[in-house]
């Protein structure tokens, strides 16, 4: 497990870190690694390293997928990625307030005084109205909904970013 803790660092991975140092700490988990300029992304996607344009980490998450037991987040005692949604979101509000100005609420749950935030690719008013939009019929319009329903009850991705970032 890599533990968040908000406005610092997930695992061994701080804000304002540099670069390099982020490679060498998770080097030690002996993970693949795909570089951009900005920034890093590690075991297919699991964990994404954003940084400035001085080599620093400005942002740092962790995506549902793939499952590795060893890299799942670990949030005030709770796997965030594990657990409805719903069920995160009354977890933080005894920490804090998410930004509900937020034009992709209900995707999106940003805790700016954690420096927290949640996301996932869809509301179910985006689902409905691609839904609407595509011109399947039939059992796999049914079969694609039904997942995507299902997707949206979890986040895919939890981070910690840092003032500025968002």
């Amino acid at each position: 497990m890599l533990t968040i803790k908000p406005n610092q660092s997930i695992g061994p991975i701080s804000l304002g870190m540099h670069r390099t140092d982020v490679t060498r700490h998770l080097n030690t988990f002996q993970l693949d690694c795909r570089h951009t300029l900005n920034r890093d992304i590690f075991a297919e996607g699991k964990i994404v390293v954003d940084y400035n344009s001085n080599d620093e980490v400005i942002a740092i998450c962790i995506n549902r997928d793939p499952y590795l037991p060893t890299l799942e987040p670990d949030l005030f005692g709770f796997n965030p990625l594990q657990q409805a949604a719903h069920k995160t979101i009354m977890r933080m509000s005894l920490k804090g307030q998410y930004d509900n100005q937020d034009p992709q609420l209900g995707m999106s749950y940003i805790y700016p005084a954690l420096g927290v935030y949640f996301w996932r690719d869809a509301s179910p008013e985006s689902l409905q109205k691609e839904r609407q939009g595509q011109r399947f019929g039939g059992a796999e319009d049914y079969v694609w909904y039904e997942q995507a329903l299902q997707d949206y009850q979890q986040f895919h991705c939890v981070g910690v970013f840092a003032p500025g970032y968002l």
